[in-house]
Parts: structure tokens; sequence; C-alpha cells
């Protein structure tokens, strides 16, 4: 797959990814253990160089940042004169550094560590720096931003990672018109509105390590070439939603991209919706749904994507089933959705593939009046995968014959046909109004028999009575002659006649 060329030829996003680790400060807390002034310096200088961008984290991190004296207070230090202000758990003594009251900080970097509150106006708390050249943001709990930033015309880098925030609108970094690099690593961020706008300038966006949900519209990664390269870790983006569970974003997004297409193009298709519900682990195919319902259809489409699965078509005017037993593009579809069409028989499923692995099989409100119990049993018998079938709200018409039958099979699958107690059928000749639940129904129901015929003995009766009793004579005898050989030694006399 295209997919599986891009992470085997990855070297070179490797590389990207590893320069921007070292400019966000990513890599600090695996070397928090060694000399994290001298370390951190020279990581960030070097990507400086190669990136003509200024370092987001000169020479500190956030980590252990609570340790700090100036942490308890929400205080700020200047580390420079026109250089990098470090502020832990809020900014209360900008007013001191400022030396000159009512302007603005000459500062070009600013680290921020621990921010208190759970939201953060960027309009507010970013006016004060008009040329700041590279933000960080790390290790806070805001979980919004109240404004969009404000006009910045300095301002290239922006790493903003290991905090609570969960939104950000497309038009948050619009007008920040320098911007280059963008850190959105490690936040708790579950969709994007669509891509984000960004200046002409911008080269490069970093998104993993969010609990993305990949149910949201991500297909612009591929429809907008454009937008999607600048996600530079886009093969690193891993959807958390229980649908798509660790699954890669970038091939979940291909699968739906090419399901649209592919249903958009055939005809059979075009007002029909399709989604992907599920991948399967390890094999990574993708499962689909191809919903046709209440589009006046008259017959099931010739046509269904590979990998089609799940089939709803119900409330249109379908009448022939003739596709699940001889159409392949209806060999894996296990789920059919049929409810409420004109369907009259099923009998041409009969010893077919379909019905022996069909899963879910929907024939509410149609047009059945009978059908072949012996086959339905044989296929729910062999079928291991069957777990639901539906058939009340048709006008069953129970004779005799079938009517028994059928409540012996409403009986025997009930954990599998799940309305039985729901199926009616009409079991007076001449009287169509009159229904009742098959499995109230007894014999004498759908028999129409009389009282007076139930009690009459027949023949049958009559000989089954004859042999009941030549058996007890029987058996008298035995006992008899038994007793008598036992207690008197007297033997029965047709024993003492044989030879």
């Amino acid at each position: 797959m295209l997919y599986q060329s891009r992470l085997v030829n990855g070297n070179s996003f490797t590389l990207t990814l590893q320069l921007l680790l070292a400019i966000s400060g990513r890599f600090c807390g695996v070397v928090a253990a060694q000399d994290e002034s001298m370390t951190l310096t020279t990581t960030a200088a070097a990507a400086a160089a190669a990136t003509n961008i200024p370092a987001l984290i000169p020479s500190h991190s956030c980590v252990n940042w609570t340790s700090a004296p100036e942490a308890a207070d929400g205080n700020c230090t200047r580390l420079s004169r026109n250089g990098l202000i470090r502020c832990y758990g809020g900014m209360n003594n900008l007013a001191a550094l400022n030396s000159k009251p009512g302007k603005a900080l000459p500062a070009q970097q600013m680290l921020l560590c621990g921010w208190p509150r759970e939201s953060f106006n960027p309009l507010r708390e970013l006016q004060k720096f008009s040329q700041l050249r590279a933000l960080t943001i790390e290790y806070s709990g805001f979980t919004e931003f109240i404004f969009d930033f404000p006009d910045m015309y300095h301002l290239q880098a922006i790493n903003i990672s290991w905090t609570n925030l969960s939104y950000i609108s497309a038009r948050t970094f619009k007008r920040i018109h320098a911007l280059e690099v963008l850190d959105l690593r490690w936040n708790q961020l579950i969709q994007l509105d669509g891509p984000l706008m960004l200046p002409h300038s911008f080269q490069q966006l970093y998104l993993a390590g969010n609990p993305w949900n990949c149910t949201r519209n991500f297909k612009w990664l591929l429809l907008q070439p454009e937008k999607g390269r600048l996600v530079a870790d886009r093969e690193e983006l891993i959807c958390t939603d229980r649908k798509y569970k660790e699954r890669q974003m970038l091939l979940v997004m291909h699968y739906k991209v090419v399901l649209r297409r592919e249903c958009q193009s055939h005809p059979d298709l075009l007002n029909c919706t399709c989604l992907m519900h599920h991948i399967i682990p390890k094999s990574y195919i993708p499962l689909y749904t191809v919903n046709c319902s209440h589009l006046q259809f008259q017959t099931l489409p010739a046509y269904l994507p590979e990998n089609t699965t799940t089939l709803y078509i119900n409330d249109n005017q379908i009448s022939d089933i003739n596709p699940l037993r001889d159409n392949p593009h209806y060999r894996h579809v296990v789920d059919v959705q049929l409810e409420n069409n004109w369907i009259s028989n099923i009998d041409v499923l009969e010893d077919t593939y379909w019905l022996q692995n069909f899963r879910l099989f929907n024939l509410q409100g149609n047009q059945l009046r009978k059908l072949q119990v012996y086959a339905l049993d044989n296929a729910l018998n062999d079928n291991e995968n069957a777990n639901l079938f539906l058939i009340s709200r048709n006008p069953w018409h129970c004779t005799c014959k079938f009517g028994m039958r059928l409540r012996e099979f409403l009986t025997k699958y009930k954990d599998i046909v799940r309305d039985a107690w729901n199926v009616t059928c009409t079991y007076m000749q001449g009287d169509e109004l009159r229904l009742a639940k098959v499995l109230t129904l007894t014999r004498h129901d759908m028999c129409n028999i009389s009282v007076e015929d139930d009690m009459r003995i027949h023949p049958i009766d009559w000989l089954n009575c004859v042999l009941a009793s030549l058996i007890i004579l029987i058996l008298g005898k035995l006992a008899y002659d038994y007793y008598f050989y036992k207690y008197h030694g007297r033997v029965p006399w047709i024993v003492m006649k044989m030879p």
C-alpha cells in the first residue's frame, strides 16, 4: 500500500521529527537526569541553525518547574536583557520586570510553565510581548484559548505541549503573520474543525500525541495535499476513539477517501451513504456499511464496494432478493436490513452460502405469507454466525401444517428470532383480519379441530390400547410364573412341554 511504503521510506521524516523534538524541548524529559542546561542549549542551537528560526527553549525547560523558588508566587524571571523571559505558575510580577512602564517588554523568547488558570487569553497575556519570536507553553492545565492570538509580526515558532488543551478553532493562529513552526503535541485535542488558517510562510505543524477522534472529518489530510503536507508528523497520528482505536489516522482517512470516491462514482450508489465502521486488527482490512434506505429502490444494488459487510435498504419497494443468492458483491455482506419492503418469498435462498453465513437478516414489515421452514431450520442449525433474524409484521397465513411448523421453529430459535412473540398470523380461513400471536396458538386453533372431534377415539387409538393391554398381560404372567417357581419349585406348564 501507499501508506505502508510511506512508513518504510520514512528516514527523512524521522530526521525532521527528531529535529523538532529538539526545538520543542521534548527531549527534556528523556535527558532530565543529565546536565539539563548544556544538553538543551546544544540541541536548541543546532535546531535554530538548521531551520533558520529561533530555538524555542534555548537553555531551560519546564521539567521540574514546581521546585523553582519563583513557582510558589507565580513569578517571571528575565534571563537576559532582550532574550528569554521564564514564567513559572503565572505572570504576576511582569510590571516589576518592565523597565519602561506602559511599553511592551523587549523579550524575544518566552517560556511559560504551569499556567494556573483553566483558560488562556492570548489577546491579554501576549499583547505586552510584541517583539516575541518564540513562545513555549508547557505543563499547564488550561483547556482552551478564550480569544484567538492577536496580531503578531515577529512570532515564528510556537510550542504548546503537555497541557489539557482540548479545542482550537481554525482561526486561532491566523493573525500570527510570521509563524513558521507550530508544535501542538501531547495535549488533549480530539478534533480540528478543519485545516488551520496559517500564513503563507508556514512550514511545519506537529500534532502527534493527542487523543484524536478519527470518526471526525480529517479527510483534508489527503484531499487537500497542500494543507496535509504541512503536518510533518501525520504518519504518527493515532486514533483513540472506540471505532478506530490504535489505528493510524492516515490509514483511516485513506480508506474513507477511497470509499467516498467509490460510492460517488457508481450509479447504483449515488444517493446512498457509505461509511467505514471498523478496521480489522493486524490485517487492517476495512469493513464498510452502505445505507440506501428511503430512496425508492425497486431492486437491490447490483454493486457494492469491496469489504461491504452491512447493507441498510429499509423503506423501499424491493421484492426480489436474488442478488443475495448469486451476486458476488454480496458474498461478504453479513448484515442485511430489508425492513418495510415488498418481499413475499425468500425460498430462493435455500441451500445458499449467504443463508448459511449471515449474521443479521431483518425482514420485518414485508409481504411474507409462508416460507420453507425446514430450509431455514437447516440453515440456522449450520450457521454459527447467525445472531438476529426478524420476521414480525408480515401477513403470515397459518394453515394447519405450516402453522405448526412455524410455531416449532419460533420456539426452537427464540434466541435468534428475537421478535418471535410479535410474529402474528391469520389462522381462520376467510377472516384475514383475525390475527393472533403464533406462539399462543394451539393445534386446535390452527387445524380447526372441534371439541367433539378432539374427544373422538380414532382407530389408531384403539390399536394402541390393545397393544398396551397385551404388554400388561404378558408382564403379569411373567411375574406369576416367577413367583410359583421361586416358592414352590413349579415351572410353567409350557416349559414342561417344550422338547
